[in-house]
């Protein structure tokens, strides 16, 4: 009995998360979509597991001057975007850490990585992609396992 319910509980928690995840993308969506309209949008991501994760949305003219600028950082799928004051008019490929140090350090990397996002897509190449924590913790084991069978083997790497 306590496991099915246990697996009931599981379910509905699942349910819960996506429909709150799915209500945080439909607000990215917007906010994108508004930011588009009037012009080209960079990107900056700075995704956390135990810290806030930091997603930045940048509008820029045919200049590269941010026009408007919204952010949305934390934790839980309630964040939602806000606005960013302070970078009006800065031209986004211009700008440097000093610039920057009226926002928190979160904030920074990822305005930083739409500047570089930015540089790479107007070269032509293409954003890589970052990988999800728990595709981070994987790789660690998996390499922590490559060098202990590496050692029984005598091969060093």
């Amino acid at each position: 009995m306590f496991f099915i319910l246990l697996i009931v509980l599981a379910a509905i928690g699942f349910v819960v998360q996506h429909l709150l995840g799915w209500v945080q993308i439909k607000n990215f969506t917007k906010n994108y979509t508004e930011l588009r309209y009037k012009g080209k949008v960079a990107i900056g991501r700075r995704p956390s597991v135990f810290k806030s994760g930091t997603l930045v949305l940048l509008q820029l003219n045919g200049k590269n001057e941010i026009e408007d600028a919204r952010y949305m950082q934390g934790v839980t799928v309630f964040s939602k975007f806000k606005p960013i004051e302070g970078l009006e008019n800065l031209k986004l490929n211009k700008i440097t850490g000093k610039d920057l140090t009226n926002f928190n350090k979160l904030l920074v990397k990822a305005i930083l990585d739409a500047q570089h996002t930015l540089k790479v897509v107007e070269s032509g190449g293409e954003i890589e992609k970052i990988p999800s924590p728990m595709m981070k913790a994987v790789k660690k084991v998996n390499n922590i396992f490559k060098s202990e069978r590496g050692m029984k083997h005598g091969v060093r790497r």
